[in-house]
């Protein structure tokens, strides 16, 4: 079984979980879902190493490229992790601006790229 349908189904399992224990008048809810989400980000975590475990095989790709690409998805999932509990907490206004900050750092770490990439447009012309 692939390991996004085993995750998937880890996520329904907590939720069966917690919607049954919430039913029942069970005070620890928030604790047990806590408890399903730590472990499968820590699963994710552990699933990162596959990751970077195939960068030397991407071939031509500068190492440079390749450690700006990997810290803007993680600032990406870092964000978008801590934008979702705050709006599971009720404070969309904060998560929100947790999305622009997101968005903010992830263009301080493009611009050097987006310059050079500029400056090879302007050689060419």
């Amino acid at each position: 079984m692939s390991g996004w349908v085993k995750a998937v189904a880890y996520v329904f399992i907590t939720l069966f979980l917690g919607v049954v224990l919430r039913e029942l008048g069970f005070k620890g809810v928030r604790f047990v879902t806590l408890l399903g989400t730590v472990s499968l980000i820590g699963v994710c975590v552990l699933c990162i190493g596959d990751v970077i475990d195939m960068i030397p095989g991407l071939g031509n790709i500068q190492k440079e490229y390749t450690v700006a690409m990997l810290k803007m998805v993680g600032v990406g999932y870092a964000f978008g992790i801590c934008s979702d509990v705050c709006r599971e907490l009720g404070e969309t206004s904060l998560a929100g601006a947790v999305c622009l900050f997101g968005r903010v750092e992830i263009l301080v770490i493009s611009l050097p790229f987006i310059k050079r990439i500029v400056e090879k447009g302007v050689e060419l012309i």
